[in-house]
């Protein structure tokens, strides 16, 4: 609105000159050059708004880099004015109380290590990064590498579970002793299994863990228009473990933009000539309009 009022300032004083009760409304000097100054502090960050808005998949990978450039438009030069000055240190300010909380920076760089285009430009401490990536592992008991490229694992716990939980389907023990000793049995099996391979599993993890750590840094980093989604997709039996934890952070979205553009589609969805829609019908159709043209895509 600034930018447009400025470019059409002109036109808009000969209009408010033609009549004389408009003339308190024309633009003084001090009211343009406010103006001029508003609209050289807040340029560059509406590029970057249209930017993060207008991309529809932005990770939340993005933050750390877009700080960085908001922080280097609104460094002080001796050149700004007086007014300027306080608005770039208010808006930095507020940004800092925003962002540079320990939890949310330690979420921030670890989407952004974790993300090929980034990891080696915009992550101020790796060593943090890797400390809780590690601490996640120890804490959650190797989850993420199973559940991305893991397969076989995956599908030896899931029959070994499932052998476990149900009784054998061919003997169909409907006698509640028999099924109660089975089941006491499979957990005591449980139990020392679990507990003779627990710390051996842990020590594993993170030395998988430490070794991923050292190839992916070796790893050159992507170029920034690369999706770096599908990178993992590539890579995931390369570092398994790390792209467990890439599925994790980097489907954290970085801007409400995609939530509102689902709104919107169930909006046109859902018009007044078809409003005897059920829910479930609603539900479907906004599924597919978002994600169908990303199975064609594949």
């Amino acid at each position: 609105m600034v930018e447009r009022f400025m470019e059409q300032q002109q036109a808009i004083s000969a209009v408010l000159a033609e009549d004389r009760k408009s003339w308190h409304l024309m633009p003084r000097n001090s009211d343009i050059s406010i103006l001029e100054t508003l609209l050289g502090v807040l340029s560059p960050l509406s590029d970057l708004t249209d930017a993060l808005s207008g991309e529809k998949q932005t990770t939340i990978s993005s933050v750390l880099p877009v700080l960085w450039k908001i922080y280097t438009s609104l460094s002080v030069i001796d050149t700004d004015r007086n007014l300027a000055k306080e608005m770039k240190e208010a808006i930095v300010a507020d940004l800092k109380k925003r962002y540079e909380s320990e939890p949310l920076q330690t979420v921030l760089n670890c989407a952004t290590y974790l993300d090929p285009r980034f990891k080696n430009t915009f992550v101020l401490d790796t060593e943090r990064v890797k400390r809780e990536l590690l601490r996640q592992v120890q804490a959650t008991g190797y989850p993420s590498a199973r559940s991305v490229s893991g397969q076989q694992s995956s599908q030896e716990n899931l029959e070994n579970s499932d052998s476990l939980a149900e009784p054998d389907s061919k003997k169909k023990k409907h006698d509640l002793k028999d099924l109660l000793s089975s089941i006491k049995t499979q957990k005591k099996m449980r139990n020392t299994s679990e507990t003779s391979h627990a710390s051996s599993t842990a020590r594993s993890a993170t030395e998988q863990l430490e070794n991923e750590f050292a190839f992916y840094e070796k790893c050159e980093e992507i170029e920034a228009h690369e999706d770096p989604l599908y990178w993992w997709k590539l890579k995931s039996t390369t570092f398994p473990m790390l792209a467990g934890f890439a599925k994790r952070f980097l489907c954290i979205a970085a801007s409400s933009c995609s939530s509102e553009r689902v709104f919107s589609t169930s909006g046109f969805i859902c018009s007044p000539r078809r409003n005897r829609l059920t829910h479930e019908h609603i539900n479907m159709l906004v599924f597919l309009a978002k994600n169908l043209p990303l199975v064609k895509n594949c």
